[in-house]
């Protein structure tokens, strides 16, 4: 009597061929395994169950059952019904569709909108028109050299910076220049400010040993840094997340106590670009050897232009190039000269100069609109604003509601929400 797995392999195999009833029903018997019908495991019907069923003879099942178990497609022992085994070998894995790993909006980021495409086309144009042969070579692994010298004038200019071509190393970001110092410099462990950025503190972590120091209504607490930190991590202009302008007397306080214990100070300048006219220069200007200043056209621009800088002592910007030359070989030169070209331009200029207006625009409508929560402090400027509230929790709830980026800042000095301004534009 036929048996009822028999049965539906014949169907499933079809009609059998005039000729070839071998090669036939060995070829149907593979692609039902890679398909999946058969899987590893399955048991096959008896050599006699499936001929009856085919209307084939006993032979050629025997054959094609022979032929599968030496090819690897199926296990076939003495009285035993022979069982699949899969597909042999080791088939290459069908990647999925990868899902982004980029983070989730932030209140950090500007709004996409107010990017300058018109300028920034039109200096992309000039630049690939200028390109030389040696452009398109491997660049410098320091930034190209007419980027560097643009950026020395216009943070000499814009943020009092002590800097010449030689002393600027372009990365491909501010979170690229922190994991290059943290190998460069060779200092196990780094002060960073609490509260401060989740996401430096975070990367941070990855690299070196953070000790948190607390600020106050000044900034970072200079005599709070403990002993063993060989780098302190600061946000002086505005600080993160408060907003905070760290005044004179605490910059050079600051400066004289990371002195003193032979101390890097790392200048986190991340958007002063975005601030009112008449901020302080950067605390790099009061000690060049000592300070190191980090910035990128991330806030100002847009973060998926990848291009930062640090400005560094001479010593220091040196081991930086030669690190960049043993690993990565440098920033893109074609996005290097085109933001060589909107400074030098002016372009870059008379964008911030709108962004910073229209920041300072949805900032108020901000302020008003979340006056039943509490007040904003800080300076004025910047894509974000940090609302003083003992509870943040309702606030942050009604920004996600209508779409505004906000996150809770868990401190006992200073607790709060950051808020996207960037986001805010007054029509949710």
């Amino acid at each position: 009597m036929l048996t009822d797995d028999a049965v539906r392999l014949a169907a499933h195999c079809g009609p059998v061929p005039p000729s070839g009833k071998v090669a036939w029903l060995r070829s149907r018997l593979i692609t039902a395994i890679y398909a999946g019908w058969l899987g590893p495991g399955d048991t096959l019907p008896g050599a006699r169950d499936l001929a009856q069923a085919l209307d084939v003879s006993r032979g050629t099942v025997d054959a094609a059952y022979t032929q599968l178990a030496v090819e690897g497609f199926v296990d076939q022992r003495p009285r035993r019904r022979p069982s699949v085994v899969g597909v042999p070998g080791s088939r290459p894995r069908i990647a999925q569709p990868p899902e982004s790993a980029a983070p989730p909006p932030s209140p950090g980021v500007p709004d996409p909108s107010l990017f300058p495409h018109r300028a920034w086309s039109a200096a992309s144009r000039r630049a690939l028109s200028a390109l030389t042969s040696e452009d398109l070579g491997y660049p410098d692994p320091a930034g190209h050299p007419r980027l560097r010298a643009g950026l020395a004038d216009w943070l000499r200019r814009t943020r009092g910076v002590s800097a010449t071509a030689e002393t600027i190393h372009v990365t491909a970001g501010i979170a690229h220049a922190m994991a290059l110092l943290a190998e460069v410099l060779g200092m196990p462990a780094w002060a960073v400010e609490r509260p401060g950025s989740p996401g430096s503190t975070h990367m941070m972590r990855q690299l070196v040993q953070v000790r948190e120091v607390p600020i106050d209504d000044a900034g970072l607490i200079p005599d709070e840094i403990p002993d063993e930190s060989g780098v302190v991590l600061v946000t002086p202009t505005r600080q993160y997340p408060t907003g905070l302008l760290m005044p004179a007397e605490r910059r050079r306080s600051l400066v004289e106590v990371c002195s003193a214990a032979g101390r890097w100070i790392v200048e986190d300048d991340w958007d002063s670009h975005l601030s009112p006219p008449g901020v302080p220069a950067a605390i790099q200007a009061l000690a060049p050897e000592t300070v190191i200043l980090l910035g990128s056209l991330s806030k100002s621009l847009a973060p998926g232009l990848r291009l930062g800088w640090i400005v560094a002592p001479p010593e220091v910007a040196d081991r930086l190039r030669e690190l960049r030359r043993r690993t990565d070989l440098g920033v893109s030169v074609i996005v290097q000269l085109t933001a060589a070209e909107l400074i030098e331009s002016g372009g870059l200029d008379r964008h911030l100069r709108r962004a910073r207006a229209e920041y300072e625009r949805r900032r108020a409508r901000l302020a008003a609109a979340v006056r039943s929560y509490g007040d904003i402090i800080g300076i004025p400027g910047g894509v974000h604003a940090f609302v003083a509230t003992t509870s943040p929790g309702p606030l942050v709830d009604e920004m996600t509601r209508i779409g505004v980026p906000a996150a809770m800042v868990d401190d006992e000095r200073y607790p709060g929400a950051v808020i996207s301004v960037a986001a805010f534009t007054g029509r949710g």
